[in-house]
């Protein structure tokens, strides 16, 4: 039986991502629980050869553009663990949910430089269309200080 993602499982293959917790809310606002999110991520990512062009955690939902190099080092496999471990291991302590994120997630194959481009943009000002900053290089928990020279992150970032 082929499961929902089968269909991205190939090598060469960009990603959007996007999972959101069961229980939509403020659960990624702690310091502490945003930077144990991105290095249960950051983990995960690396632990599958998987490189990310670029992401953003929001206080309920993580975006991410994903690009798998290899068929066995798939995307799906990575989001699983990713959710996984968090679900069980870093819940916030005011999360009152018994599963800390939604059964499924989305993910969207990215057709090209140009559609890559958008969705980086997308990611990169979500905190703005939110209020959360005046500036998308400004907010901790994203790639856009990263393409805006300052500094790397705790996810490691692959140029496109």
């Amino acid at each position: 039986m082929l499961n929902r993602h089968s269909q991205l499982n190939c090598a060469g293959s960009v990603h959007f991502v996007t999972t959101v917790t069961l229980s939509r809310g403020l659960w990624f606002v702690d310091e502490s629980v945003c930077r144990a999110i991105l290095e249960s991520f950051e983990f995960a990512r690396a632990q599958r050869n998987i490189a990310c062009y670029g992401y953003v955690l929001m206080p309920d939902h993580i975006h991410a553009l994903l690009f798998q190099p290899e068929e066995d080092f798939c995307v799906a496999r990575m989001m699983e663990s990713f959710k996984k471990f968090t679900s069980r291991k870093l819940r916030p302590p005011s999360y009152n949910g018994e599963t800390l994120w939604r059964e499924h997630y989305n993910d969207m194959a990215v057709p090209g430089r140009d559609a890559l481009l958008v969705k980086l943009r997308y990611i990169h000002e979500n905190p703005l269309r939110r209020g959360l900053v005046g500036d998308a290089a400004e907010y901790r928990w994203s790639s856009a200080g990263f393409y805006a020279g300052r500094g790397d992150g705790i996810v490691r970032i692959t140029m496109p």
